[in-house]
């Protein structure tokens, strides 16, 4: 909400015959300040100056709304920049242009050097030949390992199958006996 604005709520909250013309708000500001002038003095009464709310109301607006424009839905705003062309040479010194910036502060991997003692350094304890061996026979015995557990797990599944085949027939073999016993025919 800009200034002007709220100075205009402002004012129309103090007088509440501007709020109920028709008219309109430049003469509703004329015609409460009159009617305020003639009950006591706006000036003593309100902290801000009429005269210069009434000029401000009286020149026109800068920013002209005349319809907003929609794209896809969302307001479209427009802004026109008007000024000389600043090139860089104009905001950089000369000695700037010359060449990279000398070397300054620390880098991250320097900072990390400083601080990291060289026992924990990833493969510090392997030269670079070293440190592929160690991981790749890392990743080779993950491999394994991995082969190893399914390897276990369909033995351990043949297993239990073969056992669940054995106590079926161990059950049919009973059957077969119990009906061999009770004179009924094998089926």
């Amino acid at each position: 909400m800009s200034s002007t604005a709220v100075l205009l709520f402002l004012l129309m909250q103090v007088t509440p015959a501007a709020q109920q013309s028709n008219r309109s708000p430049g003469a509703d500001v004329s015609a409460a300040a009159k009617s305020q002038t003639a009950e006591a003095d706006p000036a003593e009464e309100l902290p801000v100056s009429l005269s210069r709310i009434q000029r401000a109301l009286s020149t026109p607006a800068q920013l002209k709304l005349i319809e907003p424009t929609m794209r896809n839905g969302r307001p479209l705003f427009r802004v026109d920049i008007e000024g000389a062309k600043i090139d860089m040479q104009t905001l950089l010194s000369k000695e700037a242009l010359r060449g990279p910036v000398p070397y300054g502060g620390m880098t991250h991997q320097e900072f990390l050097d400083m601080v990291t003692p060289a026992d924990v350094r990833g493969y510090s304890a392997f030269s670079n030949a070293q440190g592929i061996t160690v991981a790749a026979t890392s990743i080779a015995l993950q491999w394994a390992v991995l082969k190893a557990l399914d390897a276990f797990k369909k033995a351990k599944d043949a297993h239990e199958e073969e056992a669940a085949r054995k106590e079926v027939e161990d059950a049919l073999d009973a059957l077969k006996k119990a009906r061999r016993a009770a004179g009924l025919p094998d089926k």
